[in-house]
Formats: C-alpha cells, sequence, structure tokens
C-alpha cells in the first residue's frame, strides 16, 4: 500500500491558486529545525516564506509567512506531521515532535532513547545532547536493557506509535506479531497476538493469519525505509585542510585520528589522505574512543561519565 504523503511545504504556496498533492510524491526535506531548538515562539523572525517548524500539535506543523508563525493542519485527515522528514504521514510512520526537554531533572550520564533505533542521547547537564551511533556498526539500541545489542535480541523504542491516539486504541509494534495499546497517546503495553503465528493487521486492528495481513513494520528509526530517489555521483577527492600535515595519514589505511590543532575536529584517514570533519557543537574528539563525545573544548578533555556511559552501552556486544 502506497503511503500518502503531503509535503508539507506546498501548503504554504502564496496566490489563489490549489496546491495539488500527488499519492507518489516522494518526501522532501525543507528548511527545518529539529526538536528542543524552539525554546519560545518567534521562530519565524528572519526565515524565508514556508520554511517549516513543527507543531505543539502533532495533527499540524508551523509555516513561516511574512516572519510569522502560521499552523496548517496535515491532509489527509489523520495523518500526523513527522519534524524528521517534514511531511505529513500515517501515525504508525511519524515520529512527533515535542519541546520537552527529557533530561531535565536527570542526572549526568542518564540514557534516553533517539528515535533512530541505531542512536541513543546521553544526558549531560540535564539537557539532551547530540545522538551517539551504536556500535559495533549493525547494532541497535534496546532501551530497556541500555546495551547496543543485535537487531534480533533488540527492543526497540516506539514512543510516537500512540501519538495521535484515542485512549484504547490499538497501534502496530515494529514487530508484526505483536501491537501496542494506546493510553495518553503513549504505549500503556505491548501485547503479542493470539493463537501465537498471528499478525496483527493496523487496518482492522485484529490479529489473523499471516496470509491475510499487511503488516506496517517500520525501519530502525521507526519511519518508513522509503526515500526520495538517490543519484550517484562519480567520487571526488576532499580539498585538503591546510592545518593538516599532508603526511598525517601515512600508514593508515582507514581510520580516524585526533586533529593536531583542534579538539572540536578530527581527521578520517582513508588510503593515506586527511580529510577534516567537525564534531557537533558542544562535542569534542575522543580518541580512545575514536568518536565525538562530550567535553570541554578548551581543555580538550572528555567527560568520564560520558565516557563511562559511552562504554558501557558499546562494549555489549564484541
Amino acid at each position: 500500500m502506497e503511503k500518502l504523503l503531503l509535503i508539507a511545504g506546498l501548503c504554504c504556496l502564496v496566490g489563489a491558486g490549489l496546491a495539488t498533492f500527488q499519492r507518489t510524491s516522494p518526501p522532501i526535506m525543507g528548511n527545518f529545525v529539529a526538536r528542543n531548538s524552539s525554546g519560545d515562539r518567534g521562530r519565524c523572525q528572519g526565515q524565508e516564506d514556508g520554511t517549516i517548524f513543527p507543531s505543539a500539535n502533532c495533527s499540524n506543523f508551523v509555516s513561516c509567512e511574512g516572519e510569522r508563525e502560521q499552523e496548517v493542519g496535515c491532509l489527509p485527515e489523520g495523518t500526523l506531521f513527522d519534524y524528521e522528514r517534514g511531511v505529513c504521514d500515517h501515525p504508525e510512520f511519524v515520529t512527533c515532535w515535542t519541546e520537552e526537554n527529557r533530561c531535565t531533572g536527570r542526572a549526568n550520564g542518564t540514557l534516553i532513547p533517539a528515535t533512530n533505533c541505531s542512536n541513543f542521547i546521553i544526558c549531560m547537564n540535564e539537557l539532551e545532547n547530540e545522538e551517539v551511533t551504536c556500535a559495533p556498526s549493525g547494532t541497535l539500541f534496546d532501551y530497556q536493557r541500555e546495551v547496543c545489542d543485535h537487531p534480533e535480541n533488540v527492543q526497540c523504542y516506539e514512543g510516537g506509535a500512540c501519538a495521535g491516539r484515542p485512549d484504547g486504541s490499538l497501534a502496530p509494534s515494529r514487530n508484526c506479531s505483536n501491537f501496542f495499546r494506546c493510553e495518553n497517546e503513549d504505549i500503556a503495553e505491548e501485547i503479542l497476538c493470539q493463537p501465537p503465528g498471528t499478525y496483527f493487521d493496523s487496518e482492522r486492528e485484529v490479529c489473523d493469519l499471516p496470509e491475510n495481513v499487511q503488516c506496517l513494520e517500520s525501519g530502525p528509526g521507526g519511519n518508513s525505509t522509503d526515500g526520495p530517489p538517490t543519484t550517484t555521483a562519480e567520487p571526488t577527492r576532499p580539498p585538503l585542510d591546510p592545518s593538516v600535515p599532508t603526511d598525517l595519514c601515512r600508514g593508515v589505511t582507514v581510520g580516524m585520528i585526533a586533529h593536531p590543532t583542534d579538539c572540536t575536529r578530527y581527521v578520517i584517514c582513508v588510503l593515506g589522505q586527511p580529510n577534516v570533519q567537525q564534531c557537533p557543537d558542544g562535542f569534542i574528539f575522543i580518541a580512545e574512543l575514536a568518536t565525538c563525545g562530550f567535553g570541554d573544548p578548551d581543555t580538550c578533555e572528555g567527560s568520564r561519565i560520558w565516557i563511562d556511559v559511552y562504554r558501557r552501552v558499546t562494549s555489549y556486544v564484541r
């Protein structure tokens, strides 16, 4: 079944004409600001018309017109706004945005799940920091055990599954053999289909034989794995950074090493060729972990709490 995607930016076209929405239109990422970046209103100041922001109501989104916020309802009716993709889609494919900072009141090193099951977040100074990707590559974050593990062993966080749904409604789980019961737009419990071997049909909200069921399973991030078509470009060699010695990567086939003068950056070596990358804001490169993490950019020392938590989470699988 094709998903009905509404390109939210089209609702903001200026003029008397009506926008035509196509079922086959791919999602388009507009000018978009993600969760926790709007501490107050007035987000449209200095923004171009048609810039999209999430609304506190998941059924709506905000469009900028004349530097003022305009609430726009999702269409078709019943769809919700996915703040990561900037589109309106069926609830089971949507990650709703929230202005709530989930790290408020939590101790340094507290773990919270990210919307992408491959990632997790470590709370520092009661703030949600940049998402951290599970290691080894290919593992997912199990929010119940707070470790990265092989996908078949992982219970991914699916907090957005019940967004916009009334109490008592049923929502599909990533595992088609299970379903969720919703209360207060959150997951009250996950229930296994009975009898064993049956699957949950989200349209009829019943468990039935697999051949009679249209499963609505999602990818690791809780969203459909469908996406806009990609094009393959010819590989190009990035320009050399003058701050990096040309022989810095000598003898390194593939690896990540510290930048010689700036701990907020790091160097990726590929076949002896250095390529400088920037850590996210507030992060520094922690050489012992070969990743960007929470630390002091002045002293270039990583937070021991952050490092210890990262090691615990990512060392479960060897």
